[in-house]
């Protein structure tokens, strides 16, 4: 109890002391809930008040503590928030958190008391908008709806309806359950389809608008790189993205659509690493035996799934040094085959060639005629010189000098010819 100026105001000292002796009486009365809003006014209703009441008292809490917190015949200690309005009803501005509670209202007649009780509760309403979102169960088979709306005292109230309608009162709903500030509901997969709409409603005591959010559910779609190729005995990456799943889907590896029950499990050869909505198969020491073919990518959420089909192809190494051995012997031959095509139909072409290289090289062959006597024996041995030196020249390659000797040897041959002529008539003259 507070002291003004050191002292208790008379006016208050004697209300105490005719609380404490005035006997107490059940109370009659109604119970009522009121909500208010942090910074806003509300007013509390002494309702039932008799014209004939001779006070009207208002206690926050235990209704048998004192003193009261308002009284229509005597003044308390002022809080300028509160005030009575009709000389019955409670008004209380610029609402606090501490202001929630009890309250009652007594009006005090002469033969009996009639109390009206009311919990206020003050009310903070979320800021934000509700939040949706979808996921798969545990088992992946059912599909969870979720609907949360923090922030706001008391809890908001959540509804999921789907085409107008609340689920709570639909035969596809397994459970539905409530934690706080979220809202979950979960349906068998068997009524769902793709793109099919879901929204949540928000409620608040003391908000008007009601806010929604809406999950719209989609099957998994896929794309992949294009196909693979290994090399025997190193090691390739298989990549499989989602590109839309709603809820997230759920991504396995298969070795081939013939056997859907033998998905490939991590491990040994086989290593698996999934991040977001990508997959990764990696193949290690890959065997041209086993692991060429197409392998199957799967996502599945509840709504259903999809696969898609990741080729690989397994190759022996190429061995670079031999294929450049085998390029280069192969070329070689076939400059040899043409060069030998070449010689064959035609073989004063590289004769003619080694001429012009050997233009200046080689001795030169001069022939003179002898006018002796025996001139039948020079001329044999001038033929028989002339072809060894046309020999020496087709041997030396030389196409000037073997031109050269051709020439000299026919002219050999005129001369001899004439000279056995001339032989003979000069015979003939001596004999004559």
């Amino acid at each position: 109890m507070q002291r003004l100026g050191g002292m208790l105001p008379a006016r208050l000292v004697l209300a105490l002391c005719f609380w404490r002796l005035v006997p107490r009486r059940e109370a009659a009365g109604t119970d009522e809930v009121v909500f208010g809003q942090v910074g806003g006014n509300i007013l509390l209703l002494c309702r039932n008040v008799s014209k004939e009441a001779t006070e009207v008292v208002w206690f926050q809490g235990d209704p048998q503590s004192f003193p009261p917190l308002f009284s229509s015949r005597v003044s308390f200690p002022p809080d300028v928030r509160f005030s009575l309005v009709d000389n019955s009803s409670l008004s209380i501005s610029e609402l606090r958190e501490q202001d929630e509670g009890n309250y009652t209202c007594r009006e005090v007649l002469n033969k009996t008391d009639h109390e009206h009780r009311v919990q206020l509760l003050v009310a903070n309403p979320p800021q934000a908008s509700p939040k949706c979102w979808a996921e798969s169960s545990s088992s992946g088979q059912m599909l969870q709806l979720f609907c949360s709306w923090p922030g706001g005292y008391p809890h908001p109230t959540l509804h999921w309806r789907e085409e107008g309608q609340d689920l709570e009162n639909s035969s596809w709903v397994i459970s539905s359950t409530s934690s706080s500030d979220t809202h979950v509901e979960t349906l068998n997969s068997s009524h769902l389809a793709h793109r099919k709409v879901f929204t949540c409603v928000g409620s608040h005591v003391v908000k008007q608008e009601q806010p929604a959010c809406t999950v719209e559910i989609k099957l998994p779609s896929l794309e992949s790189e294009p196909p693979q190729t290994c090399f025997v005995g190193d090691n390739v990456t298989l990549t499989c993205r989602v590109t839309e799943s709603t809820p997230a889907a759920r991504l396995s590896w298969l070795r081939d659509i013939s056997q859907p029950q033998q998905e490939i499990q991590p491990g040994g050869r086989f290593l698996i690493a999934q991040e977001g909505n990508v997959s990764r198969l990696t193949i290690q020491n890959c065997s041209q035996a086993t692991d060429g073919g197409c392998y199957v990518c799967k996502a599945q959420n509840p709504v259903g799934l999809r696969e898609l089909f990741v080729c690989l192809t397994v190759k022996q190494p190429v061995n670079i040094v031999g294929v450049v051995g085998a390029v280069v012997v192969l070329s070689l031959l076939a400059v040899l085959t043409v060069t030998g095509v070449v010689l064959y139909y035609n073989p004063l072409l590289c004769l003619r060639g080694a001429a012009f290289r050997n233009a200046d090289s080689g001795d030169v062959l001069v022939l003179v005629d002898s006018e002796d006597d025996e001139e039948g024996k020079g001329s044999e041995e001038a033929l028989s010189s002339c072809s060894e030196h046309e020999a020496m020249a087709l041997v030396s390659g030389s196409r000037a000098q073997a031109a050269h000797l051709n020439h000299l040897t026919e002219g050999d041959d005129d001369e001899l010819h004439s000279g056995v002529s001339a032989h003979d008539v000069r015979e003939e003259t001596r004999g004559s």
